[in-house]
């Protein structure tokens, strides 16, 4: 007689489509469930080794780097962050997988950082800026409820308070306020020469710029 699938293998009756997300959000407290079927092969043992060699070079250039993971639905890439996040949180059962000895001996310089490590789950959020930036805040305000919040500001509303501080003070002591701050290549050529001139001032904000600013402070 002809052996079921469903003998060898425990199916369920019913599947849905978000059952195969993984909420990122849910590593920090479950991590078990995370590692429990995890299986590291041979090339995701070589993609752990390159995202942590990434990650290093960041640090190393004291610079913002990016990355993304590309691959169809179902591949394992939020899987892939998820033990990520865990190695570089200095997670003992992820540390211990076998697969991932030779590359947490290459990178033990994981163990002297103490890195800020923010999970997002983007499903059902209203818009990127809200999900990346609230969920930030969200995150830095539930880990350490006793310090400052992070400065977030709608970058239309940073605008419009400029203008009314321009309209009361007029042009020019507008001018001299804006200059008073000290001088960063991150503001441009302009403000890096001492002195914004007038028509260089935006008066909105440009489509192409985010809707949201952050300041992350020091």
């Amino acid at each position: 007689m002809a052996t079921l699938i469903s003998e060898l293998l425990d199916l369920p009756a019913q599947v849905y489509q978000g059952d195969f997300v993984l909420n990122l959000s849910d590593v920090v407290t479950q991590p078990e469930t995370v590692l429990r079927d995890y299986v590291v092969t041979p090339q995701l043992a070589d993609c752990f080794d390159n995202a942590l060699g990434f990650i290093r070079s960041a640090l190393d250039a004291h610079s913002s780097k990016a990355a993304y993971l590309h691959g169809s639905f179902g591949a394992g890439k939020s899987h892939f962050m998820a033990v990520l996040h865990l190695l570089l949180q200095h997670n003992r059962a992820a540390r211990a997988i076998p697969e991932l000895a030779a590359v947490c001996v290459k990178h033990a310089w994981v163990q002297d950082k103490k890195l800020l490590l923010v999970p997002y789950h983007l499903l059902g959020a209203k818009d990127l800026e809200s999900a990346i930036l609230g969920g930030y805040v969200e995150y830095v305000r539930r880990l350490h409820p006793q310090a400052p919040w992070p400065g977030v500001s709608l970058a239309d509303d940073i605008f419009a308070d400029a203008q009314q501080y321009r309209q009361r003070l007029g042009d020019e002591r507008f001018l001299q306020e804006l200059n008073q701050t000290p001088d960063d290549a991150r503001w441009g050529p302009w403000k890096k020469a001492g002195a914004w001139p007038l028509w260089r001032l935006p008066s909105r904000r440009h489509p192409a710029m985010p809707r949201v600013a952050v300041w992350l402070g020091s």
